[in-house]
């Protein structure tokens, strides 16, 4: 989880990047082209304004977000990168922008604390890196073979040991080309049941919660008794039953109206609707 620093405006923010990153303000200052008094002056409050140039160039010095360093999230974490800093090409971002890419499954692998080690392998399987140092283990092997027949042709009575010897030797050989794929791919599959039993994990609680809350639900209809008055269940009453869970969410009360005003319409709506038909 991103680190989060307490509410702060922007000198806060800057001075706590500074402390945090063990540089001086005058460094800072160099970094961004500000001269170190303009910068003081603005770090001590003499001058208000600090362009928005500077804040943008701060900010990607630090590596976190403008809305960080303007107050505006306690959370420094970058949320948008340039094309050109994620190195990604102009048909990769098309794809995202598009919605062709699921972003949600694209986001699960690249967080998965293994998918790196995938991307290394994908990359020595197209530069052949692999490949070529299996080919050279597998011609070392066959020289050791070569030369235990060799022992075998010159010492006769240890002719069969000799070639046992080089045949347990070639069985050690491995087809170049099955080697990056056979890791390529189990690494892959362990990711996807990760991801899986992740998935499945995030399920199950969520079926937890939904039963709790219904529970609760259920206890704000009956009021304590063993069964439910159906002649009361207004649309009224149950957006009032629904409410009164939600809101020990601790919603803010802005909030919690809107969506008080929304539920009760979709419940008249539906009231409407079956008297229709």
């Amino acid at each position: 989880m991103p680190h989060a620093y307490l509410p702060g405006d922007t000198r806060q923010r800057i001075q706590d990047m500074i402390k945090d990153n063990e540089i001086t303000q005058a460094e800072l200052a160099g970094r961004i082209g500000l001269s170190e008094s303009a910068f003081s002056r603005f770090l001590q409050g003499k001058t208000e304004m600090l362009g928005d140039g500077y804040i943008i160039r701060i900010a990607k010095y630090f590596n976190v977000s403008t809305d960080f360093l303007l107050g505006e999230t306690d959370i420094p974490d970058r949320k948008n990168y340039d094309i050109e800093e994620l190195g990604l090409s102009a048909e990769s971002a098309r794809l995202l922008y598009t919605g062709k890419i699921d972003s949600g499954i694209l986001n699960l692998l690249l967080e998965h604390p293994k998918f790196p080690q995938l991307v290394s392998l994908l990359a020595r399987y197209r530069d052949d890196t692999m490949r070529a140092g299996v080919s050279v283990m597998n011609q070392n092997l066959s020289f050791l073979s070569s030369l235990l027949l060799g022992q075998a042709r010159a010492f006769p009575e240890d002719a069969d040991s000799a070639k046992q010897a080089a045949k347990d030797v070639q069985q050690q050989k491995v087809p170049a080309v099955n080697v990056d794929l056979t890791a390529i791919q189990n690494l892959f599959s362990q990711i996807v049941r990760d991801i899986r039993s992740s998935a499945d994990s995030i399920s199950e609680n969520s079926k937890a919660v939904t039963a709790e809350v219904l529970e609760q639900i259920r206890q704000e209809l009956t009021k304590g008794q063993d069964a439910v008055d159906l002649s009361s269940l207004t649309s009224e009453y149950l957006t009032n039953a629904v409410m009164q869970t939600i809101a020990r969410s601790g919603i803010p009360e802005e909030s919690l109206q809107e969506l008080r005003s929304a539920f009760q319409k979709l419940l008249d709506d539906m009231k409407v609707r079956d008297h229709d038909e």
